[in-house]
């Protein structure tokens, strides 16, 4: 079989359309808040009551009638003090104040705090030396958020700041979307595991490990079916079992070769296989492939155009399988040096970022890892790109 002309292959653009195209049915889940961290909300949440509940104190200081500091320095007498958790029940008249902490409740008839480093403690009274204004140091009740409002959008991935704030309004289980359920299969008779000797012609696994860890920062629950051989049955099982998760990813095997068992095999499964070649480098025998409800990427065996097509490709699908848009991270940056006129594929070349600057770092080709792990992201080239001169502007894909 010939190699088809790069004419004839889907572009980078074409595909996006068709992994964005692509029905997903992300799970919604009722999951306790502690272990929420990293996934995205199915519903929007709103406040169970007024935040802050309470006219409250922001300062540790004296509640204080403002209009009795209109005049200063000014002497309150002191007759009674607030503790944040406390009552407000306090009261006082005029010419009196409250010794009042921060996030305690104002006292009634109170409407503004002094600081307690604008005032001077004599015996049972406190001389104001600083003129205070209604609503000064006082966070009013309901300023934050309104019982009803929506505190957080569906669609929103869950931090440690959105954590705090659902366990604020008291939600203590949240509706969220099920982390997407990856597998990633290796294939080659060259592999071997990491952990072992090559012979030969033998070459480690790095494929599995960095996919794993890639698909785990996009979202996904990932389970390593490990390598199996270039042979046409063992292939075939292989994919049988990684069709029971929501993605699986299978590295090498993809080009036309005699051993190159994946789309074929795949098809004969009864996958839709709806890209099979791109006008992209690395990685242009990148397959994606939809059966039932299941996501299946074939990726390169190299592991510079697997991680590649990750990022670029399928982290797209991954983002809506956990219930986001797809956001792409690029980087506006100046080029430190020239480079040559691109090719007819659209070209992600590692480079390294620091200070609005992008250093492209030697292109070694598909196969060279280390040149990938020296980098923070990835320069895009549009196909046929004329040189580019030093001081360039470009974009990097943030990796």
């Amino acid at each position: 079989m010939s190699e088809p002309d790069v004419s004839d292959l889907l572009s980078v653009a074409q595909a996006i359309a068709i992994l964005d195209a692509a029905e997903v049915r992300p799970r919604e889940v009722s999951i306790p808040l502690a272990e929420a961290d990293g996934l995205v909300l199915a519903q929007d949440v709103r406040a169970d009551r007024d935040y802050p509940p309470f006219d409250r104190s922001l300062m540790d200081g004296y509640a204080v009638r403002t209009a009795d500091t209109a005049h200063v320095p000014v002497e309150l007498d002191v007759v009674g003090e607030i503790a944040a958790g406390a009552s407000s029940a306090c009261g006082f008249a005029n010419g009196q104040t409250v010794a009042i902490m921060t996030g305690a409740p104002l006292p009634q008839g109170a409407d503004g705090v002094v600081p307690v480093e604008n005032v001077e403690k004599v015996r049972s009274k406190i001389r104001v030396l600083s003129a205070s204004a209604p609503g000064r140091f006082v966070a009013r009740r309901g300023s934050d958020v309104r019982a009803g409002e929506v505190v957080l959008r569906k669609g929103t991935r869950l931090g440690p700041a959105q954590l705090a704030a659902l366990a604020t309004v008291g939600a203590s289980t949240v509706p969220a979307f099920a982390k997407p359920q990856a597998a990633v299969l290796s294939t080659g008779n060259e592999i071997v595991p990491h952990d072992q000797t090559p012979t030969g012609s033998q070459i480690r696994n790095s494929n599995s490990l960095m996919l794993v860890s890639l698909l785990k920062r996009l979202g996904c629950d990932v389970t390593d079916l490990g390598t199996v051989r270039d042979d046409r049955d063992a292939v075939r099982d292989a994919l049988q079992r990684g069709m029971k998760f929501d993605l699986l990813f299978v590295t090498g095997g993809m080009s036309m070769g005699e051993y190159d068992f994946v789309p074929r095999t795949l098809a004969e499964l009864g996958a839709d296989l709806q890209i099979t070649k791109l006008r992209i480098k690395p990685g242009k025998p990148f397959v994606f492939a939809r059966k039932d409800d299941r996501h299946l990427f074939g990726l390169p065996g190299n592991p510079v155009s697997a991680f590649v097509c990750t990022v670029r490709l399928a982290s797209r699908l991954i983002a809506r399988l956990s219930g986001e848009r797809p956001v792409e991270k690029w980087i506006h940056a100046s080029l430190s040096d020239a480079l040559p006129a691109n090719g007819p594929r659209e070209f992600y070349q590692p480079v390294f970022c620091r200070d609005g600057v992008a250093r492209p770092l030697k292109w070694k080709g598909s196969a060279d890892v280390f040149t990938l792990a020296a980098a923070n992201g990835l320069l895009a080239r549009a196909e046929n790109d004329p040189p580019l001169p030093a001081g360039a502007a470009v974009r990097v894909l943030e990796v």
